[in-house]
């Protein structure tokens, strides 16, 4: 018995010693079905799109990718700009445009096709036109190959606005064996924020920790909105220069209804001016314009030392911060707004107005409140 229990015991161990060489044999180019499994499953095809926030003055949106969860949000996904302006000035919508255009398109958003496989194909639904490059030099075809790492430009072209998650660029990558797929969802922007710095603030050093009044406009083009950065020297007394031209062309051209406005010191004097300007621009009115937010943060009225207090002309919501530590610069109360003298505050009762626009607590009261009335 007992040499027959080492007999059985050398057989199992030689046995399985010839399936690991087997196995290794396998792994190094034999045709056994185990390795040509593994083979199947190592090529298996994937897909994955990379979309971006809109090409934006001052902001890197290569630096703003869309994160897997918020692709597919009809609200935090890609935000679009229908494309209704007339850049190069040629007296054709751009969306009509079928020349290539002399320069990038800043209303188009880049998507990137990654993945692995032998065929690659986009697919849409929606009114999108992609395109090979942002000049729009040549169009991808309904179901049309792309190849892998290849950047996309995607442009909206109706003035009807998407609804909830209709909207959507699918890639779909194949390996002749398995096929996958991945989805962006676009919503088109029915809203414009401007932000308006304040004195010596130039929008051109955004990322700036000590420029707070563009760190939350950061925060809100990272989520989702169509914002845009400006000095308070690009606001005239009239309420005209680059924001009027910048909220005036939203609503004209590309169907934007909804405006949020907000400033700090001189660009809390700025804000005013700007609502101003745009409260008497008749052509805006019929057109659906509505100002829906505004805030001054510390308003001093624009190349003056004194608070700016007039409330915002046509604004359906004010937020007014301001303290009154500073001697000589500091805000005041506006007539029916919503007055939060930090001074009086226990998180802001240190803030002086060089530091208000920095202080977190501010910031997230600010942004909480402009995107509870500003939809994207």
């Amino acid at each position: 018995m007992r040499l027959t229990t080492a007999l059985s015991a050398f057989w199992l161990k030689e046995f399985s010693r010839q399936r690991r060489r087997t196995a290794t044999r396998g792994a190094t180019g034999s045709c056994s079905g185990v390795e040509r499994l593994e083979v199947r499953a190592l090529m298996s095809a994937t897909a994955n799109l990379v979309a971006y926030r809109p090409v934006t003055q001052h902001f890197n949106y290569s630096a703003f990718p869309i994160s897997e969860t918020d692709e597919v949000s009809a609200t935090r996904g890609a935000g679009i700009r229908f494309n209704g302006d007339d850049d190069n000035r040629n007296g054709v919508h751009d969306y009509l445009d079928t020349t290539p255009a002399t320069s990038a398109d800043n209303d188009l958003v880049r998507v990137d096709a990654m993945g692995t496989g032998s065929t690659f194909a986009v697919t849409w639904n929606g009114p999108l036109t992609v395109w090979t490059s942002a000049d729009k030099a040549s169009s991808v075809p309904q179901n049309g190959s792309v190849n892998p790492g290849q950047s996309l430009w995607v442009e909206y072209v109706s003035s009807t606005h998407t609804t909830g998650t209709t909207t959507q660029l699918q890639l779909t990558a194949s390996d002749g064996l398995s096929s996958a797929s991945d989805s962006v969802v676009f919503h088109s922007f029915q809203s414009i924020a401007i932000a308006i710095g304040g004195n010596t603030q130039d929008p051109a050093k955004f990322g700036d920790p000590n420029l707070g009044i563009y760190t939350m406009a950061g925060k809100l083009y990272g989520t989702g909105y169509d914002v845009h950065m400006f000095a308070h020297g690009q606001v005239q007394s009239t309420g005209k220069g680059a924001a009027f031209d910048e909220v005036v062309s939203a609503v004209l051209n590309r169907n934007v209804d909804n405006v949020a406005i907000y400033g700090y010191s001189w660009g809390g004097g700025a804000t005013y001016e700007l609502s101003a300007g745009l409260n008497a621009y008749k052509s805006l009115a019929p057109a659906g314009y509505k100002l829906q937010y505004t805030a001054y943060i510390d308003a001093i009225r624009h190349n003056s030392i004194s608070a700016e207090t007039r409330k915002p002309v046509g604004t359906a919501y004010h937020d007014n911060f301001f303290q009154r530590k500073d001697f000589l610069l500091k805000g005041n109360t506006v007539s029916k707004a919503n007055n939060i003298n930090v001074t009086k505050t226990t998180w802001g009762k240190n803030l002086a107005h060089t530091s208000i626009d920095d202080n977190l607590t501010l910031q997230g009261i600010l942004l909480k409140n402009l995107t509870d009335r500003l939809m994207v």
